[in-house]
């Protein structure tokens, strides 16, 4: 009987130390499976347009240490720095176009929550948005111009109308039919866009033209963005503490920040228009008693572009000069490297499909 409790309590501690290796060799699998389907990807997906050049990388920076993107970890994200030189004909005939169609798409429920996550902000900004688009979004929204398949160009109004022609003619960009053009306004500093894939129904191919304001658009790789977002809700993470980490620190740890001043373009085409989430983070204050930077436009910006570690293609962070009057900043590839505030922006998306 002896023998037999002492060959049974080896067996039972075999059977454990059996299924703790079973149970970690499932983990490591499971684990390994897991950040194979969250890593970013770069170039997996085919383009019918030439290579990115050095130059469409110049306004692109790795967060967090700001270091360039070379064209071959670059996702599918060029950037035109001086796209359109005078944006001041399409700021002014947007106007009447925002009122006569635009919609605030953000449902009060919605805003409550913005306004609650923000509350840890000395001076939070007011939540807004408004939008004028083909898109169907709301029943009660007037859609000036049609969408995908019937999308009306001809209802274009010219500069608009102008501005797609150009962007169709880019040299190197193959397109085909335009199928939405979508118009975003913000003001009173709340620029916050939460990381997001357009509709598949938009087409192969966005582009983003800002207007009248800097801003920068922060792309996440997807998987990697929503396996972060279940390890917060894992970890019972208060909301308020999530958003101002992700305003302070970003997303994920692989983002790419895109720099787009006044008049630049961004074409998101690719990895970088399926496989990577675009957005816009909230913003930070400036540290209490310091003077708050402005923006404004460097003397010796040449061809616009970035070319050096830290340029940030014409913007500059101007200290002193007293306090502004409010407003969040924002950073560009590095924290601690502010500027702003951007107090309004207007941009346009143009979305065409693939050529026939």
């Amino acid at each position: 009987p002896k023998e037999v409790c002492a060959t049974s309590r080896v067996s039972a501690s075999m059977i454990k130390r059996r299924l703790l290796v079973g149970i970690l060799g499932i983990g490591s699998v499971a684990t390994g499976a897991t950040l194979l389907w969250a890593w970013p990807t770069y170039n997996s997906l085919p383009s019918k347009h030439e290579p990115i050049s050095p130059e469409q990388c110049s306004l692109i920076r790795c967060v967090p240490d700001g270091r360039p993107v070379d064209p071959v970890h670059n996702p599918g994200a060029r950037v035109f720095p001086r796209f359109l030189d005078d944006t001041e004909p399409l700021l002014k005939e947007l106007q009447p176009i925002k009122r006569d169609f635009g919609i605030n798409l953000i449902e009060p429920v919605h805003a409550a929550i913005y306004r609650w996550q923000m509350s840890y902000l000395s001076r939070p900004p007011t939540v807004n948005m408004l939008r004028v688009t083909g898109r169907p979004e709301h029943s009660q929204q007037r859609r000036p111009w049609g969408y995908g398949d019937n999308f009306d160009e001809s209802a274009l109004p010219p500069v608009l109308k102008a501005t797609a022609d150009r962007i169709h003619a880019i040299p190197g960009i193959r397109l085909g039919r335009l199928r939405d053009v979508t118009i975003n306004w913000r003001h009173s500093s709340f620029l916050r866009l939460d990381p997001h894939l357009d509709p598949a129904g938009d087409g192969e191919n966005i582009f983003i033209l800002s207007v009248d304001a800097p801003a920068v658009l922060t792309l996440s790789p997807n998987n990697w963005y929503r396996l972060s977002r279940w390890l917060s809700l894992l970890s019972f993470e208060d909301e308020r503490d999530q958003v101002r980490r992700e305003a302070e620190r970003s997303w994920t740890s692989y983002d790419i920040d895109v720099l787009l001043p006044p008049g630049a373009l961004l074409h998101l085409s690719g990895d970088a228009r399926w496989k990577w989430t675009h957005g816009t983070r909230l913003g930070v204050e400036a540290p209490p008693g310091a003077a708050m930077p402005v923006q404004g436009r460097s003397g010796g910006g040449g061809d616009g572009g970035a070319g050096a570690a830290g340029d940030t293609g014409g913007l500059v962070a101007v200290r002193g000069g007293g306090r502004s009057g409010g407003g969040l900043l924002h950073w560009f590839g590095r924290p601690g490297e502010l500027f702003g505030p951007t107090l309004e922006r207007h941009s346009v998306v143009f979305a065409f499909g693939e050529p026939e």
